[in-house]
């Protein structure tokens, strides 16, 4: 995705929240320890959460995992939410400098590097929160594999899923 897309994306969820119909209607893809757990995102990301979904089901997909995927995918910042000036300083780099900006990702998650860590460590820390919140087990690896490079084949079901979600989320 490029510069402008995450630009506008971010621009877009500065301001964005929830409202109460669709955490009503998302309660129905989560047990209340995952929906406790959603609840603990910030509200801009439960939102790009819930679009992620949406945008979803309005292409045909309803497989309950998936769309649960699509609410958990980015849980694990939970655990180290990042503030705005935080989430430009990763667009910039990544669109500028992408494998320096994966490398620093590697790091503690302290100091300056803090952001690029919650960037590339995310998904691990969501996987995990969501196993101890009793998620499915391919809700889990989607979540685990969403910042993975597409699938070339899509031949498997969890492929073809997280295809579509990476699509998804993207385009959100």
């Amino acid at each position: 995705m490029g510069l402008y897309s995450r630009a506008r994306q971010l621009f877009m969820a500065l301001s964005a929240s929830p409202s109460q119909a669709d955490l009503n209607q998302i309660q129905a893809f989560l047990n209340p320890a995952l929906f406790d757990l959603f609840r603990r995102l910030q509200p801009s990301e439960q939102a790009h959460s819930i679009h992620v979904m949406q945008k979803l089901q309005q292409e045909g997909n309803h497989h309950p995992d998936l769309l649960a995927a699509a609410l958990l995918h980015d849980v694990g910042k939970c655990l180290h939410p990042l503030n705005v000036w935080e989430r430009m300083i990763i667009v910039v780099a990544r669109a500028f400098f992408p494998s320096q900006a994966s490398h620093w990702g590697q790091a503690d998650v302290r100091g300056w590097k803090r952001p690029f860590v919650v960037a590339e460590q995310h998904p691990v820390w969501g996987a995990e929160l969501a196993a101890r919140a009793g998620a499915n087990p391919m809700t889990i690896q989607l979540i685990l594999r969403h910042q993975e490079d597409r699938p070339v084949s899509v031949h498997s079901f969890g492929d073809r899923c997280l295809f579509q979600l990476q699509l998804a989320d993207d385009e959100s």
